[in-house]
């Protein structure tokens, strides 16, 4: 752990930081939210995690598997953990959870416990800490040891309830727009800047959402309108319970570098829309559902346990009803469609249309696509990604072409 000195006037440093985390000028009081701060010190036997806190506060903790996770939730703050990992810790990440709530996701190097956790008061000149001591375990001390997590929080849970029944006396058709990612939930980052994907989306559905309703023909609703964290399953349950017309999921993926070196990364580029299917189209539509149907994982959420052959049996029942009723077609329509009439405004992948197992667009009944609008990882995407005026342009140019698709074509789909 190093000396008491050293580690003495290291949690001094961190404590410190704690000022830079508010704008200038303003108080830790005046902030109003909790400011965190985290170190990671310790081995691969004994990791000891701490969160250094601005004010004293409420916390609860529990475990998750498949992968081995510490999840710490916490009133709403503005949270910095290190980008890294050391010891039993192999990385951590944080965000908004819902209104009022944020969550620091701890991901384990190997099956380990938290041996006891605690709020520590102001002292000696250091913050109030929330010390998570974590010591080397087996998988399964592990299983044994955890308790079922609580409920999962979806910050725009309200929302979704007060929109559950279509208004009968409402004809317009019903568009469900989902800005992928949120919150705790970051998705891929920028190659050059670290823009997260979960901001390009958001803002980029902002203006979508405003020009589709500006034609007064529709009704939209949006899975998330800040940065929350929403479940794939709720945003998929938003669209089918409210029996939805279609369903728009919005993307920026990212290649991993590491995996496929920087050539291979900076030869992929440009948008990709995807449709639902039980088998990838090909391996990179593989991989990118992989990487979006994570979304849970990285939030703290769920595990990586293949679906029991029930569940598998019932999905492949529904999506061979869903094709049967023309959600495939319809899907697929839409997507030709888009491509088409949107060639000559925003650069498309050189496959364009792609299909996978997509979590988010199994709502039951509702013809859904996923628009990759591009890949961060791309030196040239990433700039257009993270420019308003890009953004506010594509997403111009979508919401004419959806709402052109939805007037004049919809009907002549079978249904």
């Amino acid at each position: 752990m190093g000396s008491v000195g050293g580690q003495a006037r290291k949690l001094a440093y961190c404590g410190a930081i704690l000022l830079a985390l508010l704008p200038a000028g303003a108080s830790v009081a005046a902030a109003g939210q909790v400011a965190v701060t985290a170190e990671i010190g310790g081995d691969g036997e004994h990791t000891r995690y701490v969160a250094f806190l601005s004010k004293n506060t409420e916390y609860r903790i529990f475990s998750i598997s498949d992968p081995y996770r510490v999840v710490v939730d916490l009133p709403e703050a503005n949270i910095q953990v290190p980008a890294g990992g050391r010891g039993l810790v192999l990385s951590s990440r944080s965000g908004r959870l819902a209104a009022g709530k944020s969550r620091i996701v701890i991901d384990l190097a190997e099956p380990a416990l938290v041996e006891k956790s605690g709020v520590l008061p102001p002292e000696n000149g250091l913050p109030a800490r929330l010390v998570i001591e974590l010591t080397k375990s087996t998988h399964t001390a592990f299983l044994a040891k955890i308790k079922a997590p609580p409920p999962p929080e979806s910050g725009n849970q309200g929302q979704a309830a007060s929109q559950q029944k279509r208004d009968l006396g409402d004809k317009r058709p019903v568009i469900v727009v989902d800005p992928g990612h949120g919150g705790v939930d970051a998705g891929a980052h920028g190659h050059s800047t670290n823009t997260p994907e979960k901001d390009v989306t958001l803002e980029f559905c902002k203006v979508f959402k405003e020009k589709l309703e500006e034609s007064g023909k529709f009704r939209i609703i949006v899975t998330r309108t800040t940065d929350d964290f929403v479940e794939l399953d709720e945003r998929a349950r938003m669209a089918s319970e409210t029996t939805a017309d279609l369903l728009v999921s919005i993307h920026a993926d990212a290649l991993d570098v590491k995996k496929l070196g920087e050539k291979n990364v900076q030869e992929v580029r440009g948008g990709t829309i995807y449709t639902l299917s039980e088998t990838a189209s090909d391996e990179q539509a593989k991989l990118i559902a992989q990487n979006e149907n994570k979304a849970d994982l990285q939030a703290g959420v769920g595990n990586e346990q293949p679906l029991p052959a029930t569940v598998k049996a019932e999905i492949s029942s529904i999506l061979g009803e869903l094709e049967n009723r023309g959600k495939k077609n319809r899907s697929l329509a839409l997507a030709n469609y888009l491509i088409e009439h949107m060639k000559d405004k925003m650069k498309f992948n050189l496959r364009p249309q792609r299909s996978a197992n997509l979590r988010v667009l199994k709502a039951a009944g509702v013809p859904a696509i996923l628009i990759e609008l591009g890949y961060l990882s791309h030196i040239e995407d990433e700039k257009l990604l993270t420019s308003p005026e890009w953004r506010a342009k594509t997403a111009t140019a979508l919401a004419a072409a959806v709402s052109e698709f939805m007037s004049e074509r919809i009907a002549r789909i079978p249904l």
